[in-house]
C-alpha cells in the first residue's frame, strides 16, 4: 500500500487550513468548538490531506470559517462566501496572466517586470492570503499595457466560474470589462436605450 497522500485531499488540506487562519483561528481547537461533533482527528487528518471530507464536512467547514465552499473545495470561484475581495480578485488574475506567459515562453520578462523570483511568485500562487502588493500590482498592469488598476477588477475569461454562463453574457461581459470607464458608462446608456422584446 503507498503511503504516498492523494494531491487532492493535500490541496483540500491546504485551503482548510488558510481559511481556519483566515477566520483568526489559530488552532484547530478554535474550529473544533464550532464543529463540535467532530473528534481532532478528524479535523487534523482533512488538514493533513490524509483523507477528503465530504461534500456536508466542506459546507460546515465554510460556515464556520466565512468562505465559499467552492472555493475549500476546487479552489475556484470567491475565497470570502458574501462574494470577491481585492485580494481574491487579484489573485485569480496573478493565476491567468502567469499561466499564460508560460504557455507563450514569457515567464521569465514577467518576473522582470513584477521584480519577484520564481519561488516568490510560486508562493503568491500556491496561497492566495498572500499580500499582493500595489507596486507588484501596478508593474504587472505596465507590463500587460492595461490600464491601472485593470489587476483589481474581475475579468470573466479570468473566472472559472462564469464557465457555465451562456455564451453571448460572456461575450458582453468580456467586452464590458475590457473597455476604459468612460466607455463602460457608454456602452451602459446604450445598453438601456433598447427597448425589451415583450
Amino acid at each position: 500500500m503507498s503511503d504516498q497522500k492523494n494531491p487532492t485531499a493535500v490541496q483540500i488540506g491546504q485551503r482548510i487550513k488558510q481559511a481556519r487562519k483566515m477566520a483568526g483561528m489559530d488552532t484547530a481547537e478554535a474550529l473544533l468548538e464550532k464543529v463540535s461533533e467532530w473528534k481532532r482527528s478528524r479535523l487534523g487528518n482533512y488538514e493533513a490531506g490524509i483523507s477528503t471530507p465530504s461534500p456536508d464536512d466542506v459546507r460546515l467547514i465554510a460556515t464556520a470559517t466565512g468562505t465559499s465552499p467552492c472555493w475549500i473545495a476546487f479552489g475556484a470561484g470567491p475565497i470570502r462566501a458574501s462574494g470577491r475581495d481585492l485580494q481574491a480578485i487579484r489573485h485569480q488574475n496573478l493565476i491567468a496572466i502567469t499561466e499564460e506567459a508560460k504557455s507563450n515562453r514569457k515567464l521569465t520578462p514577467l518576473l522582470n517586470a513584477l521584480g519577484v523570483s520564481r519561488k516568490k511568485l510560486d508562493a503568491h500562487l500556491t496561497n492566495p492570503f498572500i499580500n499582493l502588493p500595489e507596486r507588484m500590482m501596478r508593474h504587472c498592469e505596465s507590463y500587460l499595457k492595461k490600464q491601472s488598476g485593470w489587476m483589481d477588477e474581475q475579468h470573466v475569461e479570468n473566472d472559472p466560474l462564469c464557465s457555465s454562463f451562456p455564451d453571448d453574457m460572456r461575450e458582453l461581459m468580456t467586452l464590458y470589462s475590457n473597455l476604459s470607464e468612460p466607455n463602460r458608462k457608454l456602452m451602459l446608456r446604450l445598453a438601456r436605450c433598447i427597448e425589451p422584446v415583450s
